[in-house]
């Protein structure tokens, strides 16, 4: 064998192997996504039902999280219109606290939602599964009650996940749910959801996902048979009356591959749960101002419900844009979460599976297509016929895959192939005219015809650097929002509060950008922004957190401007809706106070949207814990800004912080430590440098349990900085609990519980 045969044959190898670095990557997830388009859209049908806690409902009701009463009355009603099952994607993990109905008298809503759940008996709650979560027996028993699959039949399962901790409804309510299940939904790297499992295992029992229970019930069987590749429901009865095995596919992950609607989320078989409670507003204002009054309103609304809610199931989930319960699908960047429950019921009632083989199956294709590409265009001698067959070879590569989805529903991997493909295809054609001693210009000028000039440069010289959608970066995300900026809401008027925010907006806007950040958008008061994308730079937290000190301290400008400016004569350059703003402000006490969150970390950011409109955004936990921290301020009453531990330690030498307490956020498990930016090093004086050191003493006192003496040390500390009401929290933390012997716990509404055994506290709202 000559040199020149031997290294055509490992041409084929070597790309193969190249390419299936892409299977480390989120590409072959797209690709997925892309062939699904190519199948009929997954049917909506008549009998599910997407009950969505919407921006009306919100409206309707009130703020959310809504009083358990309203759950109860939207049960009744619901039960009363002929509903087959309501499953809730909502976790009630803690009792409700005592509130007080319109004539001031105290009631309970947890007792109000018990009444109603012991005459339903198509209700259905859910659990989460984790890994370190020790469940209560009580919560264990009902769980293992309602969730656990009573008739299953297990056959060499080797992928159901298994995990050892639980988090459950609680028991007042459980007990008397029809069934439960889990509602575990992870997303893939690029936040993508796109699988579900259908069953987990704890502690050597398999449970149900969330909406199986439901299923099983409609389908008037209990028989279940786990393998990896698939998910037996036995002797499912359909709604013609005839009966058959129903088979759900597993991917090789043993997740169900969601096949979600070829439609926005808003155009599902959908109800504003707004709309089901506003049936009891209604006949509650009949019996109080006289049945004629709103008898028209109500039969019209009550029989369009009926009619859609009778005999269907009921997933009723969060879908409002002040929530957080959002992913992104291939339809969607801003998809509520909820909607895939909703996609998997619409999948099994519809028998509308897609599989996917094995791994090994696209790297023995990849490597078939790889060697016919090399042999063919190596014996064909023109360059433009080799260019056309070259290419020619690389779309029927992708069209043999697309025809054999589209008959079998089975997905072989693209990534590999496709990459490969063109690896083998640009290899042959460089190696060729290398052999034929052609110069490099006339190399380019041939790949010129057919590929852009900078992408055959970049596959060329970093193949590995092909990446499809948004990519992972180390970065820092800013969230900045007004204290109680919903009181200036209720003194101005609509164009007062523009004119304000405008300038408000304007001005921290220009800071961060000043600082090399992106504005990633506003929300009312609030700016969401990032720094490190879409330029990449080393200095990220720093940049971020030198734009937070800079925007109190423009705060402070701002808030003396306003005070000189409304104290005269309006400026003749000024608009009138923002003099007036000014005025209103200084007149009623008003100051701008902003707090603002940092967290740095691995992020997701890119261009999402649709092919009209796209923006440069970004997204994953490291997003949502910056947003958390932006909320804590207000429970340590700092100065403004909070840090997480992973900006903190990004940090150079030349911003001075102070270091506060080890917490667990809202929906965030693992501890962190939180860090209070005070100044540059540059800004400040002697005195503020004593004063961090002498906090820290303070802090190494009350972690090692001297508490009466950091206690002390806090005082005095208050005493020189009369305005850190940082200081004062303390002081009075200690005094009340620590020094007494005891730490606080959520029934003592101090807003943090202690951990003892993690030595952090919890905190327990935003």
């Amino acid at each position: 064998m000559t040199k020149r045969k031997a290294f055509s044959f490992l041409i084929p190898l070597s790309c193969v192997a190249s390419a299936s670095l892409f299977l480390f990557t989120t590409a072959e997830a797209k690709f997925s996504d892309l062939f699904q388009r190519f199948l009929p859209s997954t049917q909506i049908r008549d009998d599910v039902v997407m009950v969505g806690i919407d921006d009306f409902a919100i409206d309707t009701i009130g703020s959310f999280p809504f009083t358990r009463d309203v759950y109860a009355d939207c049960i009744s009603v619901m039960e009363e219109m002929g509903v087959e099952s309501i499953v809730f994607d909502l976790s009630f993990i803690d009792s409700a606290k005592a509130s007080v109905n319109d004539n001031f008298e105290p009631f309970w809503p947890d007792e109000t939602m018990e009444e109603s759940l012991k005459n339903s008996k198509v209700t259905y709650f859910n659990f989460t599964f984790d890994y370190s979560t020790e469940i209560a027996d009580e919560s264990k028993t009902l769980m293992d009650e309602k969730g656990i699959l009573k008739n299953v039949t297990v056959k060499n399962d080797t992928t159901t996940q298994e995990y050892t901790g639980a988090i459950s409804t609680i028991p007042n309510f459980m007990q008397y749910a029809a069934g439960a299940g889990f509602v575990n939904a992870v997303p893939d790297s690029d936040n993508y959801y796109r699988r579900l499992n259908p069953v987990a295992k704890y502690k050597g029992n398999y449970y149900a996902q969330l909406s199986l229970p439901a299923l099983l019930k409609k389908f008037k069987t209990t028989n279940v048979i786990v393998e990896s590749k698939k998910i037996t429901l036995k002797d499912a009865q359909l709604p013609d009356g005839t009966t058959k095995d129903i088979e759900i596919p597993r991917g090789n992950d043993g997740k169900v591959i969601l096949k979600y609607p070829a439609m926005m989320f808003n155009d599902y078989n959908y109800v504003s749960i707004g709309d089901i409670y506003r049936i009891s507003l209604l006949r509650m204002y009949m019996e109080e101002d006289g049945e004629a009054d709103y008898i028209e309103e109500y039969t019209k609304l009550y029989d369009s419900l009926k009619k859609q809610l009778s005999s269907a199931i009921c997933i009723i989930g969060t879908c409002a844009t002040s929530t957080s319960d959002y992913g992104v699908n291939q339809y969607e960047a801003q998809y509520p979460l909820p909607g895939a429950h909703y996609t998997l019921v619409n999948q099994i009632l519809n028998q509308d599976f897609v599989g996917e083989s094995p791994v090994y199956v696209s790297i023995i294709y990849a490597l078939l297509f790889a060697i016919l590409i090399v042999y063919v265009t190596a014996a064909i001698k023109s360059t433009g016929a080799k260019i056309f067959v070259g290419f020619l070879l690389i779309f029927t590569e992708s069209a043999v895959l697309i025809v054999i989805y589209k008959s079998t529903r089975i997905y072989v991997g693209e990534i590999v192939p496709l990459i490969s493909s063109v690896f083998a295809y640009i290899s042959t054609i460089v190696t060729g005219f290398l052999a034929a001693s052609k110069d490099k210009k006339f190399i380019t000028n041939a790949f010129s015809q057919c590929l852009s000039k900078d992408v055959v440069n970049q596959i060329v010289a970093q193949p590995d650097s092909f990446k499809l959608g948004g990519e992972s970066v180390d970065m820092t995300a800013i969230f900045t929002d007004i204290q109680k900026f919903s009181s200036f809401s209720e003194l101005l008027t609509a164009g007062e509060l523009v004119a304000l925010l405008n300038y408000y907006l304007t001005k921290m806007s220009d800071i961060i950008m000043a600082e090399g950040g992106t504005i990633d958008k506003y929300e009312g008061d609030a700016i969401i922004a990032l720094v490190g994308a879409p330029l990449k730079m080393g200095d990220n937290a720093t940049r971020a957190v030198k734009a937070a000190l800079k925007m109190k301290a423009a705060e402070k400008v701002m808030n003396e401007e306003i005070r000189e400016i409304a104290s005269k004569e309006k400026p003749e350059e000024m608009p009138d809706a923002l003099y007036s703003a000014f005025s209103i402000m200084v007149k009623n006490n008003k100051q701008i106070f902003t707090r603002i969150g940092i967290n740095s970390g691995e992020m997701i950011a890119g261009y999402m949207g649709s092919e009209n409109k796209k923006n440069y955004t970004m997204m994953g936990n490291n997003v949502n814990l910056a947003s958390r921290l932006e909320g804590v301020n207000k429970q340590y009453s700092t100065f403004g800004i909070l840090m997480s531990e992973a900006t903190y330690k990004k940090l150079a030498d030349g911003i001075i912080c102070r270091r506060l307490d080890k917490v667990q956020v809202v929906n965030v498990n693992t501890p962190l430590t939180l860090y209070e930016p005070l100044s540059t090093k540059e800004n400040a004086d002697e005195g503020l440098l004593q004063y961090v050191a002498n906090w820290e003493v303070a802090m190494q006192d009350f972690d090692s349990g001297k508490y009466e003496s950091a206690r002390d040390k806090f005082k005095k500390l208050s005493e020189e900085k009369p305005s850190d009401n940082v200081a004062k929290y303390y002081i009075k933390l200690l005094e009340n609990f620590f020094m007494q012997g005891k730490a606080p716990q959520e029934e003592d509404d101090f807003g943090v519980a202690y951990n003892a055994e993690l030595k952090c506290f919890r905190l327990l709202s935003k």
